[in-house]
């Protein structure tokens, strides 16, 4: 089997990762092709990947924006389109089996429903405008599949696609090292610092339960961070490491009494619920997003939005929870092993499919 993988453009595929979708498409890359399977990755130059077409040579570097535009246009957004278009002339070429979209841009999945090939598209966020304009032009005539990461996100997709298929994002366990001792002094908090992730609702589940909270990630220079993060810093409980890498994170996790995931929007994948579960912490979260498709009463306790007080109480018995029953949640749940099993065999349905087709 042959199968092109098309990289979000904004993000090279190497570690540090930028993000979720940069490591979960690079893990991607390398799985299936420990698999056996021929892979070919369009990403960003510098992306660390064998079989690398590089996104970036399908603009040139001398070609000019220089020319007069509308000031509401944006020269970066039509680059990126450009970058877009220009792939799928190989793409046809290259003549794949299954061309998979990891993108969150738009036009793939407009010019990907002409594709001969089989077309694939994962969703890794809710539908902002740009999404569900291309959703709505192709859905007249659709001619490619649909996969989202989480059950929640496919009801809020569900105005738009029937019934997408659901496979779960998923995190390399072996960059996950666990500690099972229960006599951990502190709680986590770790993320990018905004309204949206919420660490302030953290800090207050913390002071609540008079227990000491580490906080990480970037964003210190934030408007947000100013105002409800930095005066909370006072408080002797609080410390704040910045920006920290995968080792720090999981030596940070693995160490902590629990993860306090206080994120208040639709979270559609939450890696971080399942770092933590990998690093046998178990986690209080809200009952939001894709918190409750993974956490359950062995590892952790949902709570109605915005309850601190009900999560700061559950914070102070957190020794109830057995910190191997949170690895292993995490190995049959939160296993990329086990994602990479639910693609191949998903692909294979529909090299089939296009065979009897054809």
């Amino acid at each position: 089997m042959k199968v092109a993988i098309i990289a979000d453009h904004r993000h090279p595929l190497k570690k540090p990762y930028a993000g979720g979708l940069a490591m979960i498409t690079h893990k991607m890359v390398q799985k299936l092709a420990d698999k056996g399977i021929e892979v070919d990755v369009y990403a960003k130059s510098g992306s660390q990947s064998e079989n690398l077409q590089n996104l970036d040579h399908h603009f040139a570097e001398d070609s000019s924006l220089s020319c007069s535009y509308p000031e509401k246009n944006n020269p970066s957004q039509i680059k990126n389109a450009v970058i877009y278009a220009e792939i799928f002339q190989d793409l046809e070429r290259y003549e794949y089996d299954i061309v998979h979209n990891q993108t969150l841009h738009y036009l793939p999945i407009i010019l990907g429903n002409k594709l001969k090939t089989k077309f694939v598209t994962t969703l890794h966020t809710m539908a902002f405008p740009e999404i569900k304009f291309a959703l709505d032009y192709v859905k007249k005539d659709l001619d490619q599949e649909f996969v989202v990461v989480s059950e929640s996100l496919r009801d809020q997709y569900s105005k738009f696609l029937n019934f997408p298929k659901v496979i779960r994002n998923a995190i390399d366990l072996d960059d996950w090292e666990p500690n099972f001792e229960k006599d951990n002094q502190y709680c986590m908090w770790y993320g990018s610092m905004c309204k949206e992730k919420a660490p302030h609702l953290a800090i207050e589940v913390a002071i609540k339960a008079n227990k000491p909270i580490i906080l990480a990630g970037r964003g210190k220079n934030s408007e947000y961070f100013e105002r409800f993060v930095a005066p909370l810093l006072k408080n002797p409980l609080v410390s704040y490491v910045g920006e920290q890498d995968k080792t720090q994170i999981n030596r940070l996790l693995r160490n902590s009494m629990a993860l306090l995931f206080t994120s208040v929007w639709e979270e559609p994948s939450a890696l971080g619920i399942s770092e933590s579960l990998a690093s046998g912490t178990p986690v209080l979260s809200w009952d939001k997003g894709v918190a409750p498709e993974i956490i359950t009463d062995e590892v952790g306790q949902i709570f109605d939005p915005l309850d601190t007080t009900g999560m700061a109480e559950a914070l102070k018995n957190i020794e109830r929870f057995d910190r191997k029953a949170c690895r292993k949640h995490a190995e049959q749940h939160c296993n990329i092993d086990n994602m990479i099993d639910n693609y191949v065999e998903f692909y294979e349905a529909l090299v089939e499919e296009n065979a009897e087709v054809y």
